[in-house]
């Protein structure tokens, strides 16, 4: 750009100088050939005068040499930048000056031998005269060649060198965007590459973390459940145990929603789609919640459409979503309050309401509440949470395909949230066998424990705490159990007595639990038995490659700490009982 206004100004002002230069040349040519004329006039009035001897006659002939002496001065102004043509004009009004005192001399008296004389000196004269204007018009008309050659030259230079200069500089300017543009893809892979690093050491600090808080919350639950399980607790005893239970459930609740946020960041969250009942899912919801509302003296009304299909989804994902609106909608809404919950069909979809007259919401801040760690500044009330649980909502409803608003009419007027899911465009087929996911444990859809009497497990922990949590609760279950710390130890128990089931944790000092089962399946492998050692493995850690790491190594289930009881006497009576069926089968008749 800077360039081009260059050479246009360039162009422009070299237009202006060839302009005035060729009004110059032309204005000189004009005067010189003037001048010329006016002298030839007065060289013709001379013959006249001595022709006619007419003494009126040598009027005119002064009258042209003047004019042509003015016109010459005024030459010599003009040619006063060109010495040669000066000189040239100064010797032309000396010869002028020459011919008017030769013709000055004529008398009309004078004899005819004078006159021719006086003739041929002024004719003499004049032919000088005029060689010198021919001469200063030449000069002129051979500047304007000069000039014109150096012009037509310029020109070809511009033509070629502006185009020329204009190509380098686009070519500079080029190079130079190059350069930028390759170190800002550096910079950003540099940057990239750091994101990444980051995510992947926050999703391992949070595995950590998760290990870390679940143990301590594995004990404290453990000893709860068998603490309430042995039936000894009486009063505020029993009330202090249910407290801290409660405590530690929410404790490890935040855990999980941190760890699905993660996951959830990292595109880690897999749904085990299936023919999924909304209905079964908002009851079993309800259930769950339905002690926390007595607490509060929350009336929970619930109306269930019987035109509401299945659909296919994760179940226990969709139930994680309807709880968490409903336990917003109950820890938001004051004592006495009134909880509504609706599963209805509309259209091509169902849709799932939980709606409260408790703290409301202010309209202006609706399109904020799905945001992780939105806490609700507008809410009457300062137990707010992370305020992870509706962003995880939105997560799980869109990873179905669906969606969920909010309303409120503000503050103290109760909200409503909606969860839309669609229905599926084709029913045929979806009554089929169910598929499941190799990772996916079969939830227990009541809160009631399993007896586990006739069973024998091995424990093996390295913490001395769960391991006298984890007996107590099996104990209590009905189950015999034999507790060691080490894997050295369990290959020694189990060289004596092999136990129904072996429930190992998997971080522990020195040999883990994996190489516990490892060596277990290999010593099977070599005895070329149909021995098969059920083995449950109690980690800390939830994700999926995780997961995909105990499958892989041999366990046969997984339990996540910290240990929901239900969860592991269903896993471990499910195990013993396929075992002993398998071995019945085989066994001889």
């Amino acid at each position: 750009m800077a360039v081009a206004v260059i050479a246009l100004l360039w162009a422009l002002n070299r237009e202006m100088y060839d302009t005035a230069w060729v009004e110059h040349t032309d204005r000189v040519t004009l005067l010189a050939q003037t001048a010329k004329a006016e002298f030839l006039m007065a060289q013709n009035a001379l013959r006249d005068f001595l022709i006619s001897s007419d003494p009126n006659d040598r009027a005119p002939m002064h009258e042209h040499w003047n004019r042509s002496e003015e016109l010459v001065k005024q030459l010599t102004s003009y040619v006063s930048d060109n010495p040669i043509q000066e000189q040239r004009l100064i010797d032309l009004n000396g010869l002028q000056n020459q011919w008017l005192e030769a013709a000055s001399g004529a008398d009309a008296s004078s004899p005819d031998a004078e006159k021719r004389d006086l003739a041929g000196r002024a004719a003499a004269i004049g032919a000088h005269v005029l060689d010198q204007f021919d001469a200063a018009t030449a000069e002129e008309e051979r500047l304007r060649v000069i000039r014109d050659a150096n012009r037509d030259f310029q020109y070809r230079i511009a033509m070629w060198g502006i185009p020329v200069a204009a190509l380098i500089v686009a070519i500079g300017l080029t190079w130079t965007a190059w350069r930028e543009i390759r170190a800002a893809s550096h910079t950003f892979e540099g940057a990239l590459r750091e994101a990444e690093t980051a995510n992947e050491a926050k999703t391992n600090f949070l595995a950590v973390v998760s290990h870390e808080l679940r143990n301590p919350l594995n004990s404290i639950l453990l000893w709860c459940n068998a603490l309430l399980s042995s039936g000894s607790l009486e009063g505020k005893s029993a009330q202090g145990v249910n407290a801290i239970s409660r405590a530690a459930k929410a404790q490890a609740q935040l855990i999980e929603d941190l760890l699905d946020v993660s996951r959830i960041e990292s595109g880690q969250m897999r749904l085990d789609v299936q023919q999924t009942n909304l209905a079964e899912i908002v009851r079993a919801a309800i259930d769950s919640m339905t002690p926390a509302a007595d607490a509060k003296s929350i009336a929970i009304q619930v109306m269930i459409d019987p035109r509401a299909d299945t659909i296919m989804g994760d179940s226990q994902r969709l139930q994680q979503a309807v709880w968490n609106l409903l336990s917003n909608a109950i820890k938001f809404t004051p004592r006495g309050g009134k909880v509504q919950v609706r599963l209805e069909r509309i259209n091509s979809h169902l849709e799932i309401t939980v709606a409260d007259n408790g703290a409301g919401i202010d309209p202006h801040v609706l399109e904020n509440v799905f945001e992780r760690f939105w806490q609700g500044a507008g809410r009457a009330t300062t137990d707010r949470g992370l305020g992870l649980g509706l962003s995880i909502v939105r997560n799980i409803v869109n990873l179905h395909g669906g969606t969920v608003t909010a309303h409120s009419d503000g503050p103290g007027k109760g909200s409503s949230f909606a969860i839309r899911l669609p229905l599926p465009v084709i029913a045929a087929g979806v009554a089929g066998p169910q598929r499941r996911h190799p990772t996916v444990t079969p939830g227990a859809q009541t809160t009631r424990v399993p007896r586990l009497d006739g069973i024998s497990a091995l424990v093996v922990d390295d913490d001395a705490e769960t391991r006298n949590a984890m007996k107590s609760l099996l104990s209590a279950l009905g189950a015999s159990v034999n507790t060691v710390e080490t894997v050295e130890h369990a290959i020694t128990v189990l060289i004596e007595a092999t136990p129904d089931v072996l429930i190992s944790d998997l971080g522990m000092p020195g040999r883990d639990g994996y190489s516990l089962i490892k060596e277990i399946r290999a010593q099977e492998k070599s005895a070329d038995s149909s021995a098969h050692l059920p083995a449950i493995a109690l980690t800390a850690y939830g994700r999926v490659e995780d997961r995909v790491e105990i499958f892989s190594s041999g366990f046969d289930s997984h339990v996540v700490k910290p240990v929901d009881p239900a969860e592991l006497a269903a896993v471990v009576k499910r195990l013993v009982e396929a075992h002993r069926a398998g071995a019945d089968k085989i066994a001889p008749s």
